[in-house]
């Protein structure tokens, strides 16, 4: 069995990557939640890095706005 083990640096990269191309979810197809969303945007507030910042927020306003019934 091989694991394995990703930094929290790596992670947040690859999901910031994967929503940046508008795909709400993982390699394996897992939609991220809202949770980790934010936590990912509060990892890269603490980074000062502002334009991912931006984009990840964009994103959520519009994943997670219930008056457009999710849709773009």
């Amino acid at each position: 069995m091989s694991i394995k083990l990703r930094t929290l640096d790596s992670l947040s990269h690859e999901i910031y990557e994967r929503i940046s191309q508008d795909k709400p979810y993982d390699k394996k197809l897992k939609i991220y939640s809202k949770e980790e969303i934010e936590f990912i945007l509060s990892y890269f507030e603490k980074k000062e890095d502002y334009e991912k910042c931006n984009i990840i927020h964009t994103f959520m306003k519009n994943r997670f706005n219930h008056k457009s019934r999710f849709s773009k």
